[in-house]
């Protein structure tokens, strides 16, 4: 009688067992439900840009879209590319290529449900970074800027007015941390209708490297670094002066931000395999981050002044603009 009062009560057991076992898988299956909700992972989304401006210099005029001035005069050229950091807590980067008028990435950042700000910058100068976040430590621009060197010194950096990531994309404005200038000379003196006219900026005393210290209101404030050399700069073509005349030829080059003392060769020009020479007045030059310089250029017997041992050759600072001015 005993066996068969605990075979019943066993039978009862095992007809309850299997309710049992879809309670607890459905709690478990609630449980899931509730951990992927809240887990950032669930809703990740790249970081995508929405706009990338550069910042122009107020009263510059230049529209072309050749892609050896590029960005230099606030135009994206297909294919550039800038390195995005998101600043979460992994510091995470990635390459974005321009491409038919945006910005897009083969391997965006995944911002894995968050939100943070993000840095971007052109990274085709950047020769050394910082260890904690990868960002640019130091600078360097090309010394041959007559082609693609020109646009390829262009260092522009931008970061993001606020949070951006997790459905919120990014919106940037790129100010230029270097500096600018811009060389007319003038269809004057011994160089009237020449053709053949080529141009240097320094004599191997002109630094082409820069260390990148702290940001102020998107700016960096630099330091000289370690390395000189001479520069020749990007040919423009003809372009109209300040006067109103137009020059015989135009150059530009992008300048690490430094002072050029006194007595320094700051500009040469060869025309007729004779060579000109500008030296740096007593006062010194400085050329300041995001700055553009444009000197107006005479050449031959009737300069109106000429620096000690440069006979022919007198330039005046006839300009200065910010790039960054709105």
């Amino acid at each position: 009688m005993a066996r068969t009062i605990k075979k019943q009560e066993m039978m009862k057991t095992m007809k309850h067992i299997p309710w049992m076992l879809l309670a607890v898988l459905a709690f478990a299956t609630a449980c899931t439900q509730d951990e992927l909700t809240d887990n950032p992972s669930a809703t990740s989304q790249t970081l995508e840009i929405a706009s990338a401006t550069i910042a122009r210099a107020e009263g510059d005029e230049a529209t072309t879209t050749d892609a050896g001035t590029g960005t230099v005069d606030g135009n994206w050229v297909e294919e550039d590319e800038i390195t995005v950091l998101f600043q979460d807590l992994y510091a995470t980067k990635a390459t974005y290529t321009y491409t038919n008028g945006g910005f897009t990435s083969y391997n965006p950042i995944d911002c894995n449900g968050q939100t943070a700000y993000a840095q971007a910058w052109t990274n085709y100068g950047v020769i050394k970074t910082k260890p904690y976040d990868g960002s640019p430590a130091q600078w360097e621009v090309e010394t041959d800027q007559s082609g693609i060197g020109y646009r390829q010194s262009d260092f522009l950096y931008a970061s993001s007015p606020g949070y951006v990531g997790a459905g919120t994309p990014a919106n940037f404005t790129f100010n230029h941390q270097t500096a600018k200038i811009v060389v007319h000379v003038r269809n004057s003196g011994i160089v009237a209708g020449k053709t053949e006219l080529s141009m240097k900026v320094g004599n191997d005393n002109i630094y082409i490297d820069g260390e990148l210290g702290s940001l102020v209101n998107n700016v960096y404030i630099w330091t000289s670094g370690e390395t000189k050399g001479t520069i020749t700069p990007y040919t423009l073509g003809q372009k109209s002066m300040s006067d109103g005349n137009t020059s015989l030829v135009s150059f530009g080059a992008l300048v690490i931000p430094q002072t050029i003392s006194e007595g320094n060769t700051l500009f040469s020009f060869t025309v007729d395999e004779q060579t000109y020479y500008y030296e740096v007045p007593s006062a010194g030059i400085t050329w300041s981050v995001g700055t553009e310089y444009t000197y107006n250029v005479t050449i031959g017997p009737d300069a109106t002044t000429r620096s000690a041992g440069t006979p022919g050759c007198e330039v005046r600072l006839v300009e200065v603009q910010d790039m960054n001015a709105e």
